[in-house]
Protein backbone atom coordinates (compact mmCIF):
# COMPACT_ATOMS: atom_id res chain seq x y z
CA UNK A 1 0.00 0.00 0.00
CA UNK A 2 1.14 3.54 -0.92
CA UNK A 3 0.67 6.26 1.21
CA UNK A 4 0.95 9.90 -0.30
CA UNK A 5 2.53 12.41 2.06
CA UNK A 6 -0.29 15.81 2.01
CA UNK A 7 2.12 18.24 0.10
CA UNK A 8 3.93 20.84 2.23
CA UNK A 9 3.97 24.04 1.51
CA UNK A 10 6.49 26.85 2.57
CA UNK A 11 5.83 30.05 3.95
CA UNK A 12 6.44 33.24 2.05
CA UNK A 13 9.60 34.91 3.27
CA UNK A 14 8.56 37.55 5.51
CA UNK A 15 10.42 41.06 5.00
CA UNK A 16 9.23 42.61 8.18
CA UNK A 17 12.08 41.27 10.23
CA UNK A 18 15.08 42.58 7.38
CA UNK A 19 13.38 46.19 7.57
CA UNK A 20 13.07 46.12 11.20
CA UNK A 21 16.89 45.48 11.22
CA UNK A 22 17.80 47.95 7.99
CA UNK A 23 15.88 50.48 10.56
CA UNK A 24 18.11 49.50 13.53
CA UNK A 25 21.22 49.88 11.40
CA UNK A 26 20.85 53.20 9.88
CA UNK A 27 19.72 54.57 13.48
CA UNK A 28 23.07 52.87 14.65
CA UNK A 29 24.80 54.78 12.16
CA UNK A 30 23.09 58.06 12.25
CA UNK A 31 23.83 58.18 16.05
CA UNK A 32 27.63 57.08 15.93
CA UNK A 33 28.92 59.46 13.25
CA UNK A 34 30.63 62.78 14.56
CA UNK A 35 30.37 65.62 11.99
CA UNK A 36 32.97 67.97 11.84
CA UNK A 37 33.49 71.68 10.80
CA UNK A 38 34.89 72.46 7.56
CA UNK A 39 37.17 75.61 7.33
CA UNK A 40 36.68 77.81 3.86
CA UNK A 41 39.50 79.24 1.87
CA UNK A 42 38.73 82.24 0.40
CA UNK A 43 40.07 81.96 -3.52
CA UNK A 44 40.25 84.97 -5.84
CA UNK A 45 40.77 85.09 -9.09
CA UNK A 46 44.17 86.27 -10.16
CA UNK A 47 45.14 89.37 -11.44
CA UNK A 48 45.48 90.45 -14.79
CA UNK A 49 48.51 90.43 -16.70
CA UNK A 50 50.16 87.64 -14.50
CA UNK A 51 50.32 88.97 -10.97
CA UNK A 52 48.04 91.72 -8.84
CA UNK A 53 51.72 93.82 -8.90
CA UNK A 54 52.67 93.77 -5.56
CA UNK A 55 55.64 92.41 -4.04
CA UNK A 56 54.66 89.97 -0.60
CA UNK A 57 57.16 91.44 2.04
CA UNK A 58 57.17 87.74 3.82
CA UNK A 59 56.96 83.89 2.96
CA UNK A 60 55.50 81.40 4.58
CA UNK A 61 56.23 77.74 2.89
CA UNK A 62 54.53 74.94 3.62
CA UNK A 63 55.78 71.33 3.53
CA UNK A 64 54.17 68.76 4.70
CA UNK A 65 53.44 69.04 8.21
CA UNK A 66 56.64 71.63 8.30
CA UNK A 67 56.71 75.34 8.21
CA UNK A 68 59.41 78.09 7.05
CA UNK A 69 58.67 81.65 7.76
CA UNK A 70 61.17 83.36 6.00
CA UNK A 71 64.05 80.77 5.64
CA UNK A 72 63.46 79.94 9.47
CA UNK A 73 61.70 76.91 10.67
CA UNK A 74 59.01 77.51 13.09
CA UNK A 75 56.50 75.24 15.05
CA UNK A 76 52.87 74.91 14.22
CA UNK A 77 51.84 76.68 17.86
CA UNK A 78 54.32 79.39 16.98
CA UNK A 79 52.48 80.87 13.64
CA UNK A 80 50.22 82.90 14.84
CA UNK A 81 52.55 84.34 17.25
CA UNK A 82 54.68 85.11 14.51
CA UNK A 83 52.44 86.26 12.07
CA UNK A 84 51.74 89.07 14.81
CA UNK A 85 55.19 89.61 14.80
CA UNK A 86 55.15 90.50 11.27
CA UNK A 87 52.47 92.94 11.67
CA UNK A 88 54.38 94.58 14.16
CA UNK A 89 57.29 95.31 11.95
CA UNK A 90 54.44 96.85 9.68
CA UNK A 91 55.07 93.63 7.29
CA UNK A 92 50.96 93.51 5.89
CA UNK A 93 51.47 90.74 2.63
CA UNK A 94 52.68 87.20 3.34
CA UNK A 95 52.83 84.88 0.62
CA UNK A 96 51.51 81.26 1.25
CA UNK A 97 53.79 78.69 -0.95
CA UNK A 98 52.33 75.29 -1.04
CA UNK A 99 54.94 72.46 -1.74
CA UNK A 100 53.25 69.23 -3.06
CA UNK A 101 53.28 66.94 0.07
CA UNK A 102 51.44 69.30 1.63
CA UNK A 103 47.65 67.91 2.32
CA UNK A 104 44.46 70.43 1.57
CA UNK A 105 43.93 70.14 5.36
CA UNK A 106 46.51 71.35 6.45
CA UNK A 107 46.44 74.36 4.18
CA UNK A 108 43.16 75.06 5.38
CA UNK A 109 43.99 74.94 8.83
CA UNK A 110 46.82 77.56 8.65
CA UNK A 111 44.67 79.69 6.66
CA UNK A 112 41.60 79.55 8.86
CA UNK A 113 44.39 80.83 11.61
CA UNK A 114 46.56 83.33 9.19
CA UNK A 115 43.21 85.06 7.85
CA UNK A 116 42.25 86.06 11.90
CA UNK A 117 44.89 88.05 12.27
CA UNK A 118 43.29 91.80 10.97
CA UNK A 119 45.63 93.44 8.84
CA UNK A 120 47.54 90.30 7.13
CA UNK A 121 47.07 89.71 3.43
CA UNK A 122 47.13 86.54 2.90
CA UNK A 123 48.02 85.11 -1.09
CA UNK A 124 48.71 81.29 -2.02
CA UNK A 125 50.81 79.67 -4.42
CA UNK A 126 51.51 76.59 -5.36
CA UNK A 127 55.08 74.88 -6.26
CA UNK A 128 56.77 71.89 -6.78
Amino acid sequence: MHVDRPIRRQKPISLTPLVDVIFLLLLFFMLSSTFTNFGQVEIGAPAGGGGSGTVPKAILVLDGERLRLNGRDIADEALLQSAQDLIDRDIDSLLVQVRENTTTQNLVSVMTRLRSLPGLKVTVTGSG
